[in-house]
């Protein structure tokens, strides 16, 4: 038995997925600004983490 989804729920996760995204841009935009990291760097380490979840796969 399959259960309904809720719309609100999913607006909820569709939100809560949004600012999360947006908090986590923001926290590297002010990173590579303060040279903490280069946009390149950040580049390359996302491949390299992305790689290493499909390979968990």
């Amino acid at each position: 038995m399959t259960e309904k989804l809720n719309p609100n729920k999913i607006d909820d996760s569709e939100q809560l997925l949004i600012s999360n995204t947006i908090q986590l841009d923001s926290v590297v935009q002010l990173l590579i600004e303060k040279g903490i990291f280069s946009k390149q760097e950040y580049s390359e380490m996302v491949d390299k983490v992305l790689k290493e979840y499909q390979k968990g796969e």
